[in-house]
C-alpha cells in the first residue's frame, strides 16, 4: 500500500485499542470507527488520513464490519448428527411425485400503531406510539408457514389465537386440499420437516393426533422428521421463505390483518419464490391435553434409531 508511514500509524493505533475474545485467541475487535481513528491520528499525531484509507487498512488487517451472529447453540442433543443423516437420507430418496414440505411458525407480531423494525421509502413520516405496551395492540399476528421445497412455494396462514397443534393441522389440510393434491396428484406420502417444539412438538401427543386424523381424511401417509433441539435454524423454511417475508414486511404499521396478508403476499425472489396467503382467524384454545390413549399406535411407524424425532403416520 502507498503511504507506508500513514499505514503504519493506523496499524499501531488499531493494535493499541483492540480487544480480544476470552474464548477464542483468533478473534479481536476494535470499538473505534474509521472516522474516529482518522480523527485521533490527526489530533494526536498530526497525521492526516481519510476514513476510507482507514477502512482499507482494517480490511487488510482482517477486520470486517460485523454484527453479532446467533450461531452458538444454547444446548446439545446427543443424537443430533444421527437425526440429520436420517433427514438427508429421506430427502435423497423421496419420489418427485410426493411433496417435501418444511413447516414452522414465524415470529409473532402485533396489530396496532406500534413500532416495528425496518426502513422503507415514504412520502411522510410514519408515526407510532412512543411505548410498545401490549395493551395498545389490537390483536396478535401468528404467521404459520408451509414451504414446498420442490416447487419453491410458500403457503402462509395468518392466525390471531394461538399456535396449537389444531391450528397447524387445519393449515396443513388447507394446503393439501387447495394446492398439494393438485400439484402432486400421484402422491402416496408427504415428508414434513419441522422443529422439535411449538405446536408441532415431538414431546406431546397433540401433533401426532392431528396427523393421524389428517392422514385418515386425505388417504396420504405423513413422514415426519423433527430437527433436533437447538438446530431449528437448519429448517429450510427459515432461510428460504421467512427471511424473504421479513424483507417484505419490515417497517410497515400493521393496522389490520388484510394489510399483513397483502404484504406477505408480495414476497417473491429472483429464483421464483411465490407466496400464497390466507387468514385463519379461528379460535384455537390452549391447555387441551391429548392423552396417549387417543393415539392409534398401529398406524404410527417409529424410526428404529431415533423414534422420538422420526416416524411415519399411516393412512
Amino acid at each position: 500500500m502507498s503511504h507506508p508511514q500513514e499505514y503504519k500509524a493506523v496499524v499501531e493505533l488499531i493494535e493499541l485499542h483492540k480487544a480480544g475474545s476470552p474464548t477464542d485467541e483468533n478473534v479481536f475487535w476494535i470499538h473505534l470507527k474509521p472516522r474516529e481513528i482518522a480523527e485521533r491520528l490527526a489530533n494526536e499525531q498530526s497525521i492526516r488520513v481519510s476514513a476510507g484509507f482507514v477502512k482499507r487498512v482494517l480490511r487488510e488487517q482482517g477486520y470486517k464490519y460485523r454484527k453479532l451472529s446467533k450461531n452458538l447453540a444454547t444446548g446439545e442433543f446427543a443424537e443430533r448428527d444421527a437425526q440429520f443423516k436420517i433427514i438427508f437420507h429421506l430427502l435423497a430418496i423421496m419420489s418427485l411425485d410426493s411433496p417435501v414440505i418444511s413447516i414452522d411458525c414465524k415470529k409473532k407480531e402485533v396489530l396496532g400503531t406500534l413500532y416495528r423494525d425496518g426502513k422503507l421509502y415514504t412520502t411522510a413520516p410514519l408515526k407510532v406510539y412512543d411505548h410498545d405496551y401490549l395493551n395498545l395492540s389490537e390483536g396478535k399476528v401468528i404467521p404459520h408457514g408451509i414451504f414446498d421445497l420442490q416447487l419453491n412455494r410458500g403457503y402462509i396462514s395468518i392466525g390471531n389465537s394461538h399456535e396449537t397443534a389444531s391450528f397447524i393441522g387445519d393449515n396443513l389440510l388447507w394446503w393439501w386440499e387447495n394446492y398439494g393434491i393438485h400439484n402432486y396428484p400421484d402422491a402416496k406420502s408427504v415428508l414434513i420437516l419441522c422443529d422439535a417444539g411449538g405446536g408441532n412438538s415431538y414431546r406431546h401427543h397433540a401433533f401426532k393426533k392431528q396427523l393421524l386424523e389428517l392422514a385418515q381424511l386425505t388417504g396420504i401417509d405423513f413422514i415426519v422428521c423433527h430437527y433436533p433441539p437447538y438446530a431449528s435454524k437448519w429448517n429450510p423454511i427459515e432461510h428460504r421463505l421467512f427471511a424473504h417475508m421479513h424483507q417484505a414486511m419490515q417497517g410497515v404499521i400493521f393496522t389490520d390483518y388484510n394489510i399483513v396478508k397483502e404484504l406477505i403476499g408480495k414476497t417473491k425472489t429472483k429464483t421464483g419464490l411465490k407466496v400464497v396467503v390466507r387468514l385463519n382467524l379461528g379460535m384455537y384454545p390452549t391447555k387441551i391435553k391429548t392423552d396417549k390413549s387417543e393415539l392409534d399406535f398401529r398406524r404410527i411407524q417409529f424410526n428404529e434409531q431415533i423414534p422420538k424425532l422420526s416416524y411415519r403416520i399411516c393412512a
